[in-house]
């Protein structure tokens, strides 16, 4: 008996953790699923139980529990379709009229969610207790203390089981409510830096209109060009954050070889203004992957062009492209010999309005990650100071 009772516990739990732990990744992505998982979980734990209960000379009556279980989330078609299961298991096993057992399930289901609605479900569960004594009366059953003590047992098992729920979930919740006011502080930051930025060049534009003769033209040379500076700085910002805001790739099946020789033809202007040795080491050999052909593009410029930036005048830039075919997948790298970086910076990359430019504003980083992550691929950076970075791409193949 014993070891029967602690196997159908193993059964009757694990579900219910698997359950818990969803609910915890469930508050990490954000999405709601909860109702159906706690349905399979029910399910599991019934089926287990029913399953394995040959192998004992032991009534799994332990079933009970799951119904109480079910009331005490108020699930009450989950607790209708258990308690349909449970009269259907215990008529044939006790080779009593089904019947009869699902009249005594419509009475808790009726005291438990219609007479009984305002009290608290522990009361419930006692007068389900009360039910079971009665029925059990009723069928004049020859072991009624010992079916009692049993009921007993597992009406206190089903208050334990249900109020370490109830806190489970109630801490499960205070830490996604946690997870929430985080977003909303970085949210409030982040609309605090683009007010900052968007500020600082009207500022300055207003601060030179207001010293600026228009009759003189000298002042008019000098601080228009700073002024158009300024505005154009406002408009990249403005077009990062919107691009930020509306990610999205259409899925096409597309020649990741393809494009990246579209892209050398893209950047030769900039490299040769740049005076910036290009290395490009990709095979002439089809690789279709499932994509957004703009995007990945989109993406692969924007990285090339930190490269390009990252260099110094004094030194003779080389940037190297390279792709690596595997089975699984494909990764892109990118190298460049450019002034690299830091721990510090590099643990920040990626991060909204953080840059090292003096005219960057962080979120084309931001926005080539999305887009790569998009892709359900990566992309990781590592760096040497004074040495340069490497950036790799990794994407899956068709």
């Amino acid at each position: 008996m014993f070891d029967a009772l602690m196997l159908y516990l193993i059964f009757l739990i694990t579900p219910i953790l698997c359950y818990l732990l969803y609910i915890v990744y469930e508050n990490i992505i954000g999405t709601k699923g909860d109702d159906l998982f706690f349905t399979l979980s029910i399910i599991s734990s019934i089926y287990l139980i029913t399953k394995y209960s040959s192998y004992f000379d032991y009534e799994p009556c332990i079933l009970k529990v799951l119904l109480l279980i079910c009331l005490m989330k108020n699930k009450k078609y989950l607790s209708i379709l258990v308690s349909i299961y449970l009269s259907i298991y215990f008529g044939l096993a006790n080779n009593i009229n089904i019947y009869i057992y699902i009249s005594k399930y419509i009475i808790i289901l009726l005291s438990y969610f219609i007479l009984l609605k305002k009290y608290d479900y522990k009361i419930k569960f006692i007068l389900i207790l009360f039910i079971e004594i009665i029925f059990d009366i009723y069928l004049d059953n020859t072991n009624l203390i010992d079916t009692t003590m049993c009921n007993l047992c597992y009406t206190v098992l089903s208050i334990i089981i249900s109020e370490l729920l109830i806190k489970s979930e109630k801490i499960i919740n205070l830490y996604g409510s946690i997870r929430n006011i985080e977003k909303d502080k970085n949210l409030r930051n982040s609309l605090f830096k683009i007010t900052h930025e968007i500020k600082n060049p009207i500022a300055v534009c207003k601060g030179y209109l207001d010293m600026m003769n228009p009759d003189d033209s000298k002042q008019v040379n000098k601080y228009v060009p700073i002024m158009k500076q300024e505005i154009d700085r406002t408009l990249t910002l403005m077009e990062d954050f919107l691009n930020l805001t509306r990610v999205n790739i259409n899925i096409d099946e597309i020649d990741i070889t393809l494009l990246l020789d579209d892209l050398c033809s893209n950047i030769e202007p900039f490299l040769t203004e740049k005076n910036v040795h290009f290395m490009f080491d990709v095979e002439d050999e089809e690789v279709f992957i499932k994509g957004d052909y703009d995007r990945l593009k989109q993406v692969f410029i924007n990285l090339i062009k930190n490269s390009m930036e990252s260099i110094h005048k004094d030194r003779i830039g080389i940037i190297k492209l390279r792709m690596i075919k595997k089975r699984k997948n494909i990764e892109i790298i990118i190298e460049d010999n450019g002034i690299g970086m830091n721990k510090e910076t590099l643990n920040k990359i990626g991060e909204p309005f953080y840059t090292t430019k003096q005219k960057g504003t962080g979120l084309g980083v931001k926005l080539s990650k999305e887009i790569i992550e998009l892709h359900k691929g990566t992309i990781k950076y590592s760096s040497i100071l004074n040495t340069g970075t490497i950036v790799k791409v990794t994407l899956p193949i068709n």
